[in-house]
């Protein structure tokens, strides 16, 4: 006999500008779910690429901002290294020496010392060294108190680095962070369905990829980035004319950098143009690629994350008035090489879920709903591919940079030429989404190639009104 021993609570989630609340109970929230405190990081590593890649890891997996890293191998002075500390104000330093350049970080620390020991708020320092050198290290730190940690190259360490970090973002608040119940619930998933899953959290100013496997392994990031209070931070981040290449009307870089400064001081604003709203998608898809970008540098597995089984959109990406908007943002911003069953929350559904799974079981089903089989293709030559479902047998040709939709009925099932693998999937909002268009994703650099190209797709699935009319 099994018997549940799910938690039954109320959730309150934090939002930008208010917060919804979901649970059995009304006269109080047992889980709160926010942000947290934000925290600022600085890096102080030793030469070894392997130490940097690390510690930059740890930061992408406690969503700390890393307001500045420095490594031994810089030639500034101890001056310069003070000054840029000092301007930094960290909320904690992440320190990593375990390669033998003791000597180096010391210098690094000495400069700490001399550039926020005399701060009234004191600094967490975690330093990750061997015995020895950690006790040169704590005597050049001065006042500023020493925690030792582990080294974080390897997977268990970083986890307890992460926790440490958030419970540092978490203060004396009783609060599960957003960013947790968003990994809880991506393990949660991949429980549930036996296969690998993405949940990706756009949100008004933050974003957060978690992807899980069935047996519980977990690879996170998340950026203090987004599309409301945190748009500018993506311009800043990325660029202007990588936001701007994927609106699909002519807008100069001011007339954008206008529109995206007023998203960020009127974060809970509803988009009620074309203009808007493809703005708020374009704010999207880059949030996701700066977040990827990052994890690469940070030496995480990106095949894994664009390639999960199953991709479920969490946040405001989950909201926009149309499915086909949802689905197209992730389908450009992932640039998946597979097919992938692309899913969406219910609004906060899946985060209520991942803020229970912390504490308990909890079931996940009801809180998603399917969007669309997303098949990646790359054809030398034209090829076919038979899609069946509640109404019959569809076949379609492929041509090289095709980018459609085929609408089904019930529960389908996708036959791919050269391949034995069948893709299924019950009722779908949308369909089948085939992607021909190649990898990478390559976007006309001229504005009169450009706008149609993305106009083109996004009618390919009826993602935006071409005419202006209602979103």
């Amino acid at each position: 006999m099994t018997v549940s021993t799910g938690l039954q609570a109320t959730v309150d989630v934090a939002h930008e500008a208010g917060s919804s609340r979901t649970g059995p109970r009304v006269d109080g929230a047992d889980l709160r779910v926010g942000a947290g405190v934000p925290l600022r990081l600085a890096l102080l590593v030793e030469r070894d690429q392997r130490n940097i890649a690390s510690a930059h890891a740890v930061a992408l997996g406690a969503n700390a901002d890393v307001v500045l890293a420095l490594a031994t191998t810089s030639q500034a002075s101890v001056i310069d290294r003070a000054t840029a500390l000092r301007d930094a104000r960290p909320d904690a330093v992440l320190a990593v020496a375990d390669r033998g350049d003791a000597r180096g970080l010391v210098e690094l620390i000495e400069a700490l010392r001399l550039g926020c020991g005399d701060r009234p708020r004191s600094i967490s320092l975690l330093v990750a060294a061997d015995e020895s050198a950690r006790a040169r290290l704590a005597a050049s730190a001065g006042p500023i108190d020493v925690e030792a940690i582990p080294a974080p190259t390897g997977a268990r360490a970083r986890e307890a680095i992460v926790a440490r970090l958030r419970a540092m973002r978490r203060g004396d608040a009783d609060v599960v962070l957003r960013d947790e119940a968003i990994e809880a619930a991506a393990r949660a998933i991949a429980a549930a369905t036996s296969l690998s899953a993405l949940v990706i959290d756009v949100d008004g100013a933050t974003t957060s990829l978690a992807f899980a496997l069935p047996d519980g392994g977990l690879t996170a990031v998340h950026s203090q980035i987004g599309i409301g209070s945190g748009a500018d931070r993506v311009v800043a981040r990325a660029g202007v004319e990588r936001v701007r290449r994927w609106i699909p009307r002519p807008i100069d870089a001011p007339a954008l950098l206008d529109r995206v400064f007023n998203r960020a001081r009127w974060p809970e604003a509803v988009p009620t143009g074309v203009l808007a709203l493809a703005l708020e998608m374009a704010l999207a898809r880059e949030s996701v690629a700066h977040v990827l970008r990052e994890a690469g540098r940070a030496g995480l597995d990106l095949a894994s994350l664009r390639n999960a089984h199953r991709v479920v959109a969490t946040g405001r990406l989950a909201r926009f008035p149309r499915v086909a908007q949802t689905a197209l943002v992730a389908v450009d911003a992932l640039a998946t090489e597979v097919t992938q069953l692309l899913s969406r929350e219910r609004h906060d559904a899946l985060i209520v879920a991942g803020a229970i799974a912390t504490r308990s079981t909890a079931p996940i089903a009801d809180a998603i709903e399917d969007i669309a089989l997303v098949t990646a293709v790359r054809p030398k030559r034209d090829t076919s591919l038979t899609v069946i479902d509640a109404n019959g047998t569809i076949a379609e040709r492929v041509a090289r940079g095709a980018f459609f939709l085929i609408p089904t009925s019930g529960a389908a099932r996708l036959e791919l030429p050269g391949s034995a693998g069948r893709h299924a999937a019950g009722p779908l909002a949308l369909g089948v989404i085939v992607d021909a268009r190649g990898r990478p994703l390559e976007l006309p650099q001229r504005d009169a190639e450009r706008i149609p190209t993305i106009a083109r797709w996004s009618a390919a699935i009826a993602a935006l009104p071409i005419d202006g009319g209602a979103l």
